[in-house]
């Protein structure tokens, strides 16, 4: 086996394929663990109040570390053979994924050329996750100060069921926008000019006698010079988002209504780079729809959000200075065919981090970042072990320090 160190994570797959030696094995990963100090305050009266904010704790968490394994094969005329498999590895406690599986994230086997481009098949990041993951300011898209806290989520609070069926519990209002898709299938164009295209289509493995939930996405992606430019659409079909979202003392929608609902997902996204200052910006459309709109009178029927990010970045040296700013805008939700306001549904985020590069793969860091939810807004921390778990109006704080290593 021929073992690399390499300096940066592998990609998602809607990245350009890495090039490697003909018949190589690379051995790579991140391991990032960081102690914490966090909490849940301001629960509103309406809400339960004090008795129900999360008090102030410490923990070690592990952000995003993983280990993978890829590889190719030359086979002529220009086409490889490529494969790659990824496992989160939770080194501050020893445990797992909620399944205990394999192969937990980009995992996948497929072809690629540089004319024809690139068809892969497994656990795919999908185009809306590929623009938060690229611009993403935090290393990794990991820990409280990652974008994953506002973008992809409704801020109400939720259990929502995944597009392939299996029921999550990834925080208040998440759709699954930000999460690898198993059962997935992605084409990615040959780069020309600065620009690619890539489709994705996540099977419907789930089917059952009542549902058939399935997905698909599409992004175009430019990068030229010091610019990056990114536009992504995700659709999940029958995965009833909507039903999973606690908009008014659990009257939510029917449980039938999955046949039929749509949850949808636009991100633009735009970057800039140049003598160790990075600006990213971000703006989403977040869209769910019931399945049966006329049988559901007095629940609601269609939920909307936008929302946006913006982040920076300066290395000086071996110092990186960091900071981000998101808001989600109130939801508008649509009942009995009548569009308004979801009051107090709002929140912002702000973020601030300091990176200290021993070396081009060593870093200590230290990071601070503060939700401020309105009265029936939760959003929290993600993604995974960063959640904090509070009440609707209660508002996450929290910072931490780090050591972060690639390998």
């Amino acid at each position: 086996m021929n073992k690399k160190l390499i300096a940066v994570a592998v990609a998602g797959v809607l990245a350009a394929p890495v090039v490697m030696a003909e018949n190589s094995v690379t051995i790579y990963g991140v391991a990032d663990v960081g102690l914490e100090h966090v909490e849940a305050k301001g629960t509103p009266d309406v809400n339960g109040g004090a008795a129900k904010d999360v008090l102030g704790k410490s923990r070690v968490t592990a952000n995003s570390s993983y280990i993978g394994f890829k590889g190719q094969e030359e086979l002529g005329g220009g086409l490889k053979a490529i494969w790659q498999v990824e496992q989160d590895v939770y080194i501050d406690d020893g445990g797992g994924t909620a399944a205990n599986g394999f192969a937990t994230r980009d995992s996948f086997v497929g072809l690629t050329s540089t004319a024809a481009g690139t068809v892969v098949m497994g656990r795919l990041t999908t185009p809306t996750r590929a623009v938060a993951s690229k611009l993403d300011v935090f290393p990794g898209q990991a820990g409280m100060g990652a974008n994953q806290a506002i973008l992809g989520n409704t801020g109400v609070n939720a259990n929502n069921t995944s597009v392939n069926g299996v029921a999550t519990k990834s925080g208040a209002g998440s759709l699954n926008f930000d999460t690898r898709k198993t059962n997935a299938v992605a084409i990615v164009s040959p780069t020309i000019a600065g620009l690619n295209a890539s489709v994705a289509y996540i099977a419907d493995e789930g089917r059952t006698q009542t549902i058939d939930p399935w997905g698909w996405g599409a992004g175009l992606t430019y990068a030229g010079g010091p610019l990056t430019a990114m536009v992504a659409y995700e659709e999940h079909r029958n995965a009833n988002g909507l039903n999973g979202n606690d908009l008014s003392g659990g009257a939510t929608v029917a449980g039938g209504a999955a046949r039929g609902s749509l949850d949808s997902d636009l991100r633009v996204g735009l970057g800039f780079s140049a003598s160790g200052l990075t600006v990213n910006a971000i703006y989403e459309n977040l869209e769910l729809r019931a399945g049966d709109a006329v049988g559901m009178t007095g629940r609601y029927t269609d939920l909307k959000r936008d929302a946006f990010w913006v982040g920076a970045k300066y290395a000086l040296g071996n110092h990186e200075l960091r900071a981000a700013y998101a808001q989600a805008l109130k939801a508008k939700v649509t009942k009995n065919f009548e569009e308004t306001d979801l009051a107090n549904s709002d929140a912002q985020q702000v973020s601030v981090g300091y990176g200290y590069n021993f070396s081009k793969r060593s870093q200590v860091y230290a990071v601070y970042s503060t939700i401020l939810n309105k009265d029936n807004a939760a959003f929290d921390y993600g993604p995974g072990k960063s959640k904090v778990g509070p009440t609707a109006g209660a508002d996450p704080e929290g910072y931490s320090i780090g050591v972060r290593h690639l390998f």
